[in-house]
């Protein structure tokens, strides 16, 4: 049901920034066809009565020479053209989500038993603070790399991302490169940031102020708050508009400091009036973010970075000229071109004098998003069943811990369990190893998931709980 949850809440949400391109393809999908269809019929009907009345001498009668038949046939075709679409987004969910985000909330015994607060939790960090990178990666998953290192595709189309991994840290559902699995409320852009920095899903998670403005889970302790109560400097860079889907408030709301492409227009690093696919590709925001580092790392504060990409976005990514034409589709080269440019970032880190000092996360944000005629990954895999397969990259360079392979490998994780395995990364010790819904993985101990399965999991978080209304709500440590 995950797609139908996010479509009811980005649509729900701030759209400002959105690329045009995702609906001119629904447009191209559904509205084009369907207008096409009509026209035709009216110009067949049109050419058959001047056909037949210079064969008969007479005007034809169809259903289109009476006014009041040719409203009702436009009538039925329209519903007829709503129906097909309400069938194609699965539309009928929506009312059922509406309910549950505004039926009276319930008390939650899953929340009792398995929520970690943060804000009472004992978060330990080591004497000298550890700066943490982390790269989003939007839409990657480890399925992208070949069969033979644990992906779903004849070739390898991240063989960099690869290397690093073997190199590092990846959590895996397999014994080779693998990731996380997509759960209710986590599976696109401003969800996949929530749960991996808060270890809660997202579920209508922001509320009204006083002051008539939203704000975002300021109850809920998040990475970055703990990160900025302990001297932390905390940006954040997008290469789009910082408002799409409300990102935002969230990130501000936990002490983040944003840079988007407003942010950068403004100091005069990108053209005004320059705007491609989300914003700027990441042909630009790769650079910039090397600028970031060079700044933040000149300091005498630790630092947090984080970076969201945007080439590789549905349905067929942005092609900038650093990307190959290896393969017929476009996706596939952009795929190429992303894994290229994100190890030349880690390679250019390593150069730089705080880098024995850094842990670097680099994750896809959700896994690709699919449509029925435009799943590339089920259409080029030779895998059957691909799609249950799929997991979001998870991947952890220069990391303080080096679990065994045993505790690595052959595992079932959300994107909560993300929260606290980020901050042992960089030498935190964790009373219990656990935050929010998730449990670290370098820890072994069964995650939420893990013990429970997906479905219970999901059926537990996509509830309207008072915990969770409580969370809205203003509080910190």
């Amino acid at each position: 049901m995950d797609n139908a949850y996010s479509v009811f809440f980005v649509v729900g949400a701030n759209m400002k920034g959105h690329d045009s391109g995702t609906f001119l393809s629904y447009c191209k999908g559904v509205i084009l066809p369907a207008g096409s269809i009509y026209v035709l019929v009216l110009l067949c009907n049109f050419a058959l009565a001047k056909a037949y009345k210079k064969t008969k001498g007479r005007k034809f009668h169809s259903v289109f020479a009476d006014a009041d038949k040719c409203f009702v046939f436009g009538l039925s075709y329209l519903i007829l053209a709503s129906v097909i679409t309400v069938v194609m987004l699965r539309a009928w969910k929506y009312p059922a989500i509406l309910y549950e985000v505004h039926k009276t909330p319930v008390h939650s015994d899953f929340y009792d038993a398995h929520y970690v607060d943060p804000a009472s939790t004992r978060i330990t960090f080591p004497e000298k603070k550890r700066n943490l990178v982390v790269i989003f990666m939007e839409s990657v998953e480890s399925s992208f790399a070949s069969i033979e290192e644990g992906g779903l595709f004849r070739e390898n189309l991240i063989p960099g991302i690869t290397s690093l991994a073997k190199a590092n840290v990846n959590f895996s559902q397999n014994e080779k490169l693998g990731g996380g699995e997509n759960l209710d409320g986590t599976s696109w852009t401003a969800a996949g940031i929530i749960s991996k920095f808060s270890g809660l899903p997202y579920f209508a998670p922001f509320a009204k102020t006083e002051d008539g403005k939203l704000s975002c889970l300021q109850g809920a302790v998040a990475l970055t708050d703990i990160l900025s109560e302990n001297g932390y400097r905390c940006r954040f860079a997008f290469g789009s508009a910082k408002e799409f889907e409300n990102r935002d408030i969230f990130l501000e709301d936990h002490g983040v400091e944003i840079h988007d492409i407003h942010w950068y227009k403004a100091q005069g690093l990108i053209p005004m009036n320059y705007q491609v696919f989300w914003g700027f590709e990441d042909q630009k925001l790769y650079p910039l973010a090397r600028r970031e580092l060079e700044e933040l790392g000149q300091g005498t504060s630790p630092f947090f970075f984080g970076m969201l990409t945007v080439d590789t976005h549905f349905p067929n990514g942005y092609k900038c000229p650093l990307c190959p034409d290896t393969d017929k589709r476009q996706v596939m080269n952009v795929i190429r071109c992303a894994d290229k440019q994100v190890s030349e970032l880690i390679g250019w880190m390593k150069g730089k004098p705080w880098w024995d000092n850094t842990t670097v996360v680099i994750m896809g944000d959700h896994n690709f998003l699919v449509a029925p005629h435009n799943n590339f990954i089920v259409d080029e895999s030779p895998v059957r069943g691909a799609n249950a397969e799929r997991r979001w990259l998870d991947l952890i360079v220069n990391s303080v811990l080096t679990p065994p392979r045993s505790v690595q490998k052959n595992r079932r994780f959300a994107p909560y369990d993300m929260f606290p395995t980020m901050l042992e990364s960089i030498g935190c010790t964790i009373e219990g190893r656990a935050l929010g819904f998730g449990r670290s993985l370098y820890s072994g101990d069964k995650t939420l998931v893990e013990e429970y399965g997906a479905e219970k999991v999901n059926a537990e978080l996509m509830k309207r709980t008072q915990q969770y209304e409580a969370l809205k709500a203003r509080r910190r440590f």
